[in-house]
């Protein structure tokens, strides 16, 4: 991506709110296993599934691929304040990123790789909504410009 079709994007986007366009489509596990499912669409998007594990529960829980949103659908039924620990369905790795913490709540965080060095990282308590991406590349998103919006594709 070009030094200018970057400047054009940054400049259009002040004043969009940041977490309402960005769609992730690829997401993968440490190890490289994709996490994206068509089984579970969540705002007619295919979802991120990963295994979930609270106490002695265990099952799949399907995360909202629009940044921002929360519309997860899960197998287990959480109570709020309560930390989980996240996995890969295909290999089981786990997907906590060991010695970081929640800047919110300081509770443990998950790790989820975009293309191209690219990275979510989020709270693994129920209910607290701190998360980040990192894009160490620009050269990875996929941009649809349009009068009225900018959708940032992962």
């Amino acid at each position: 991506m070009t030094d200018e079709l970057k400047n054009k994007i940054f400049s259009q986007l002040k004043g969009i709110e940041y977490d309402k366009v960005i769609d992730v489509q690829h997401a993968h596990c440490p190890k490289g296993c994709n996490l994206m499912t068509d089984e579970v669409k969540i705002n007619g998007m295919d979802s991120i599934m990963v295994d979930l594990k609270w106490k002695d529960k265990e099952g799949k829980i399907y995360l909202d691929p629009e940044y921002g949103s929360y519309n997860h659908k899960s197998e287990v039924d959480v109570p709020d304040g309560e930390v989980v620990e996240f996995f890969c369905p295909h290999c089981g790795v786990s997907l906590t990123e060991e010695g970081e913490k929640c800047s919110t709540c300081s509770s443990p965080v998950f790790h989820i790789d975009l293309p191209n060095e690219g990275t979510v990282i989020g709270c693994l308590k129920k209910g607290c909504f701190d998360h980040r991406l990192k894009v160490v590349s620009f050269d990875s998103m996929h941009l649809e410009l349009d009068n009225d919006f900018i959708r940032v594709i992962m």
